[in-house]
């Protein structure tokens, strides 16, 4: 496993490159996400969506969170009317459009939304069921990654499925002993051990709150 340090206000160009070469050829990587450190893979890539499965022992019937880079990308992937367009932009952060807008407010709160699949992305991604739960990160870090790759990121937390998530990096290859990351990105200590909101809104008239 390649370990690559970071510092998140002031990484290189270079440190970006290599992570996205990582990523395009199927590797899996360790990153600091806008929550929680989690486990990462290009989303298309089914063979090392089924490793992200491998490596955290996690039933291939539970679904993946899906990072995206954009609406455009958001929209690519899931079926999402206007109405829901313009209850997730009222959550997520702002783009330079919404910036604009004085009656625009934003939530801080990391916000994963539930919509209808397009069934674009790899079956095992959605653990077989139509829907995907995806989420637009507030992060100039993983901003850079997702339009680097231009490609949707699996964003898992990094455990053993059913165990704590890991907080001493330095023991990741003692954690995970049977297959390990390709790569940690290591950006020091998480300042926050927070998990993103889970909104499931494919029926918009009827939002339900998984978890908060």
């Amino acid at each position: 496993m390649k370990h690559l340090k970071i510092n998140l206000k002031n990484y290189k160009s270079e440190d970006v490159n290599l992570i996205v070469d990582f990523l395009k050829r199927g590797k899996i990587i360790a990153y600091p996400t806008d929550t929680i450190y989690g486990l990462g893979c290009d989303a298309t890539n089914a063979r090392a969506v089924k490793r992200i499965f491998r490596i955290k022992k996690r039933q291939l019937n539970c679904p993946l969170l899906v990072l995206v880079k954009s609406y455009c990308m958001l929209h690519d992937i899931c079926h999402v009317s206007k109405k829901q367009d313009q209850y997730i932009r009222s959550v997520w952060p702002p783009t330079t459009r919404d910036a604009q807008n004085p009656n625009y407010k934003y939530k801080e709160k990391p916000t994963t939304f539930i919509l209808k699949s397009r069934g674009v992305l790899p079956s095992i991604v959605a653990g077989g069921l139509d829907s995907l739960a995806v989420r637009l990160p507030k992060n100039d870090f993983l901003t850079k990654i997702l339009k680097n790759i231009n490609q949707p990121l699996i964003s898992t937390s990094l455990n053993i499925s059913g165990q704590p998530v890991i907080s001493d990096l330095s023991r990741l290859n003692v954690y995970f002993k049977a297959d390990t990351p390709d790569l940690l990105i290591d950006a020091g200590k998480a300042k926050k051990a927070r998990v993103s909101a889970i909104i499931d809104i494919r029926d918009i008239n009827k939002v339900k709150l998984i978890r908060q």
